[in-house]
């Protein structure tokens, strides 16, 4: 696992804008999501990914989440 701050997270998905990407998503209480999709919108504070053959087609998540690791992201 990576540790990141929230500029050196916001640059990873700066790098990952429009690439195949996987999302694992620790909404806790053992609740673990796992997308599928591409980095669509990059903001000052969240991201968004287009997922890919989900209930949801997008899923938001702010740097801090990467920070705190609830949130972990990986180019494929």
């Amino acid at each position: 696992m990576a540790r990141y701050t929230e500029d050196s997270a916001k640059l990873l998905v700066e790098s990952l804008l429009g690439k195949e990407v996987t999302l694992r998503c620790n909404y806790g209480r053992n609740r673990i999501a796992h997308y599928k999709g591409r980095v669509s919108e990059v903001h000052s504070h969240v991201f968004v990914v287009q997922v890919d053959n989900a209930v949801t087609d997008r899923v938001s998540c702010s740097y801090t989440d990467m920070v705190c690791g609830e949130i972990n992201i990986k180019g494929n």
